[in-house]
Formats: C-alpha cells, structure tokens, sequence
C-alpha cells in the first residue's frame, strides 16, 4: 500500500492509537501498518465495540483504562511515539445517559491523560484527537446529553492543552501539535449498541422486521475509511508543520436519512424488500450536517467513497464478520487497499486545480 498521500509521513515512523481495538481503531491500527508505520496499541485490553475485528499479530499492545494518567503516561514513555492518534472512548449515547459519570471519565478525563502524556513525552510531535459534529456549543437552558457534552468537553480540553503558556509550561522544546478531527456518522462495520446497521442484521438474522425509531432523521453518513483518513491527513500535516486550524471537520458531500441509509443497505445485503417501518412514538429526529470545506481548503482531503458505495462496503463487512475472522481480516484489507486507491485518484484529478495545501506532506 502506497504512502504517497501522506508524503511517506509514515513509513517508519511510531504510530501509537488509543482505543485500537475499537471501531475506529481497528481499521486505523490495520490501515498504519499496511503504510509501513511501527504501531502499538493502547486499550482496556477486551473486545469493545468492534466484536469481531480480527486482531493484529505482532503489534505492541498496552493495556490499560484510558483515563488512568499513569498507566497512559508509561505506555508513551515506553512506546516513544512521533504520533498519537486518540481514538479512545465512550461512543455510545445511550450509555451516557446511563452512566454520565462513566462516559465522562473515559472521554473527557481519558482525553487529558493522552494530552498531558503527550505533552510530556519529547517523542511525540503530534496528537490527534477524534471529536463529534454533535455539538459545538451550550444554549442557555444548560440542557445536553452525557455524551455530546463530554465531546464538548473534550474539545476544550485540546484548547486548554494547546495553549502556548500549557505548552511552556511543559519545558517542551518545541510545541506538541494538536488537532481535532471531527468525521461525520460513520458506518462500515460496527456491533456497539444503538448502530443502525447492526440493528439491522441482527433483525435480519432474526427474521423479524427492521424498526427505525427515527426513520426521517438526517445525518452526515460516511464510511469509517473516510473518518480515519481524514485522522490520518491531519497526523501528517501536523508532523510536518502546524496546520492553519486547529479543529477540523472531515463531513461528507450529502447527508442522508435514517431509512434511505437502511433501504440502501439492504439492497446491498441482498435483502431489498425485507420490510421496515417507524417505532410507535418515534420522533421525526433532527438534522446534521457536517462539511469539509476547510480540511479541504487547507489540507487538500475530500471523502473519497459516496453513500451508495460505502453501504456495499458496509454489508460485505458484515457478510464477513459471519463467516468469520479469516473472512473479515481478508475483507477489511481488501476494502483499505482499494479505499487508498479510490482516494489517490481522487487526490490526482483535483491536484491540478486546487490552491490548497496539498494531501501531501513532507
């Protein structure tokens, strides 16, 4: 797998990645190796979210709670990491209205322990941390749930560690870089509770119907490649320099509703005429957009899969994970090599005309 979009920013280099094992993570771990990056991972050391994803053999792991500073702290001054991908955390909504305590330990506490870690830690040039377009600010009632509000959180936290007097502080000979990417609704392959696709194979392994609690909500859909790739070209823009902006959102061109997203899928399932309908008193749900005119203004990114693409993705991965980890290891490279391919045209065919920092960084 070529290197060329990153302007070999990481062949050779040492990659850590919080939260591998995870939906993220995983194909993050996956996609890094197959660039030539020397990764370790950093997780509780259990099967999250992603069960299913095939393991990694030969990579370094620690193992270790996200919000334990000391333990984090250790594995980085082990490790000796250039980069820091922070993929770490609650990511189920649900579960932050369960237990808000919990989610923000893991989000907010877990994101300052990678920060302060990092910051610590001369080896490390850049961290980049993963956010939401959930949110990006409190109305005056103060009413939010759990989870949009440890993600607010967490931006603030990168502000607060981002801040030069914080960096001084450090004694750091040169500032730690530190961006904030924020993907849309990613899809590709995912078990966690309250996934809409997961939801839906279960139904159909259970040969019930599929209910939408919101059939008529509309949000920012991408496939998981293109939120890990738009983590990947902001890591290699901070290793080489200090980016224009410090947050950045990698959204996609469309966005979708809850039951075009599941119409599409099962059509690429092999299932089109499985039936759907709306949850009694489900609610019509909100819109959310999410664009990326700045990562591509300054980073020269774009999504690269469009919805009808990353569903067939979506239901191969699933069609895998049932036949089982030989299956979904094979099926999860095949889709990052010819992800990596479709996102070098697309760099080649804008290159001549774009006036913005390039994808490629040296």
């Amino acid at each position: 797998m070529s290197d060329e979009l990153y302007g070999g920013g990481y062949a050779g280099r040492r990659v850590l990645v919080t939260g591998h094992t995870g939906f993220l993570g995983s194909w993050a771990v996956r996609w890094l190796r197959g660039l030539g990056a020397e990764v370790a991972g950093y997780s509780r050391g259990q099967r999250t979210a992603a069960a299913g994803t095939p393991d990694n053999p030969g990579m370094r792991v620690f193992a270790g709670d996200i919000a334990d500073a000391g333990c984090v702290a250790a594995a980085m001054s082990a490790f000796r990491p250039e980069v820091v991908l922070h993929l770490a955390g609650s990511t189920v909504v649900a579960a932050g209205f369960r237990a808000p305590a919990a989610t923000f330990r893991s989000n907010v506490a877990g994101t300052a322990a990678v920060l302060d870690a990092a910051t610590r830690q001369a080896s490390v040039r850049c961290v980049v941390v993963t956010g939401t377009p959930a949110v990006t600010h409190l109305d005056d009632d103060l009413q939010l749930g759990p989870y949009a509000a440890s993600k607010l959180a967490v931006e603030a936290c990168v502000a607060a560690y981002a801040h030069p007097r914080t960096q001084q502080a450090a004694g750091r000979a040169e500032p730690l870089r530190i961006g904030l990417a924020r993907p849309g609704v990613m899809i590709g392959g995912d078990w966690a509770e309250g996934r809409v696709l997961a939801d839906v194979v279960m139904a159909i392994s259970e040969e019930r119907p599929v209910t939408l609690a919101a059939p008529d909500a509309v949000r920012p859909w991408q496939h998981v490649l293109d939120g890990v790739g738009g983590a990947l070209t902001l890591a290699a823009r901070l290793r080489a320099g200090p980016a224009p902006r410090r947050r950045y959102d990698f959204g996609c061109e469309l966005p979708g509703s809850v039951q075009d997203v599941v119409r599409g899928f099962l059509a690429a399932y092999g299932v089109p005429g499985w039936p759907v309908s709306a949850a009694a008193g489900g609610g019509a749900g909100h819109r959310v957009e999410l664009g990326y005119a700045a990562a591509r203004a300054d980073l020269g990114w774009r999504p690269v899969w469009d919805l009808s693409r990353a569903l067939t993705a979506c239901a191969a991965w699933y069609r895998a994970a049932q036949a089982g980890p030989g299956a979904l290891a094979a099926t999860m490279d095949d889709q990052i090599t010819a992800y990596a391919a479709d996102a070098a045209q697309a760099w080649i065919a804008t290159r001549p005309t774009q006036g913005a920092t390039e994808c490629v960084f040296s």
